[in-house]
């Protein structure tokens, strides 16, 4: 009943019986527009912990798909991937496609055979490549959170309407069979009206022991590149490591708002998809929070117990993990966003689901995965015009403000903040936004 993961023999069969008859190779063509029978060439930018894994699993396997460029400030990451998709596809398909790797980022904005990137850095990156990417014609799929200024996400959403691109969040949860079914049933009244929505996700972790004090950069990194637009500090293990969740990179403010965002967009993207509607309107936040220790290099909030009630009546409760000890009673998942309707609930996790309605609980565990790598198919298929993109940009925004919502909050102390989605503005403290929901870039790193 439950599977962690699907490997990737497994997908490609997937893949198979989803999309028969396209394993034989389709031509390679360069266009915004993509039809069934052209496969879409993408660039990877960030091939580390995250960029490495979701380039090979969620690309690698779709014969629609050709990753042609990876980009990355290490040098061995950028030429250790871009060799190994090169020997794929000889292995593979029999064909000599190079898969180049570039320092600058900007150098594959400029390649006209590039129709897609999938943009896997650190957070402070990500609005500012997808901009650059938007103006230069290419469909994106990005890494969540979707980033640290307001500003710029008004600024790609334009872009992207402009040029009719296809958006594509990382919230993979998006391409999970009961996560799906589960929000289809929400959306068709199964549970009735919805009155509260729980969302929680895992709270932020400290740095590792002996691993903050400054030093040189190791040979291969463009540490300058790896900071961008973020401020000058000095380079450290703790400051810039991508293994596990203890990372600066997740937890210094410079380059995120922490896991309220970082683990905080899958749960309450799943929160979005099944009530939109209701969580477009004005909601006032209240709650409270813990950042790190003062002594910690480490920056961001790492605790939280928000609350959001809408002016229509929708309540949201959003929280860490380690406050979610009653939520968790109907979901046993570190991550999970529970709907309350007038009929029942349903729970859904990424690798769980439960409802206290017999019938949909029953219907929900048939097939659970915790991972099934399908997110890198689907956007694909969007670009290639044969499914609806389904995890755009608009929802990305309400998602991501409602973590930056309960970063302002605490930051600033203030007991309320009433937040107004469809003008993106904070109604009782006008220009706290700009305060705190804006990221100014160091040059020559500016947009």
């Amino acid at each position: 009943m439950y599977k962690n993961q699907t490997n990737r023999r497994d997908f490609i069969k997937k893949i198979a019986c989803v999309s028969a008859g396209t394993i034989v190779l389709p031509t390679i063509l360069s266009s915004c527009s993509k039809g069934a029978n052209d496969i879409v060439n993408v660039a990877h930018i960030g091939a580390g912990s995250r960029g490495s894994r979701t380039a090979k699993n969620y690309f690698l396997p779709v014969p629609g798909s050709r990753s042609l460029a990876i980009c990355d400030a290490y040098t061995d990451r950028r030429e250790d991937l871009a060799k190994h998709f090169s020997a794929f596809y000889a292995e593979n398909y029999q064909q000599k496609i190079n898969c180049t790797p570039y320092l600058d980022y900007e150098e594959i904005m400029d390649r006209s055979d590039i129709d897609a990137v999938h943009i896997a850095t650190g957070d402070h990156w990500h609005l500012p490549m997808a901009i650059k990417a938007a103006r230069a014609g290419k469909h994106i799929f990005l890494e969540k959170p979707l980033g640290l200024s307001l500003d710029q996400m008004v600024e790609l959403e334009g872009i992207m309407k402009e040029k009719n691109l296809i958006f594509h969040h990382g919230t993979q949860q998006r391409s999970l069979d009961h996560i799906k079914k589960g929000i289809e049933m929400v959306k068709s009244g199964e549970i009735g009206e919805i009155t509260q929505i729980e969302v929680w996700a895992p709270q932020g972790e400290g740095p590792p022991e002996g691993s903050a004090s400054a030093e040189e950069p190791p040979s291969g990194l463009d540490y300058d590149r790896w900071l961008g637009p973020a401020p000058v500090q000095p380079y450290s293990k703790a400051r810039v490591g991508h293994t596990g969740g203890n990372s600066g990179i997740f937890h210094i403010h410079d380059y995120s708002i922490g896991f309220i965002a970082g683990w905080g967009a899958h749960p309450l993207d799943v929160a979005v998809w099944g009530a939109k509607k209701q969580m477009n309107e004005t909601g006032t936040f209240t709650g409270s929070g813990t950042f790190f220790p003062e002594d910690s290099m480490f920056d961001t909030i790492n605790h939280w117990d928000i609350n959001i009630s809408y002016d229509n009546g929708l309540n949201i409760h959003f929280v860490s993990t380690n406050y979610a000890g009653e939520m968790m009673k109907k979901l046993d998942s570190r991550n999970g966003t529970t709907f309350y309707g007038t009929k029942g609930w349903i729970s859904l996790g990424r690798g769980a689901a439960a409802s206290d309605i017999t019938k949909i609980h029953e219907e929900l565990n048939v097939t659970i995965f915790g991972e099934n790598n399908m997110h890198g198919y689907n956007f694909i298929q969007s670009v290639k015009g044969e499914m609806e993109p389904f995890n755009p940009l608009d929802d990305a925004i309400i998602s991501d403000c409602i973590s930056h919502m309960g970063n302002v909050l605490m930051r600033s102390g203030k007991d309320k903040i009433v937040w107004d989605p469809v003008n993106r503005r904070i109604v009782n403290y006008p220009g706290l936004e700009k305060e705190y929901f804006h990221r100014e870039p160091r040059e020559p790193y500016g947009l």
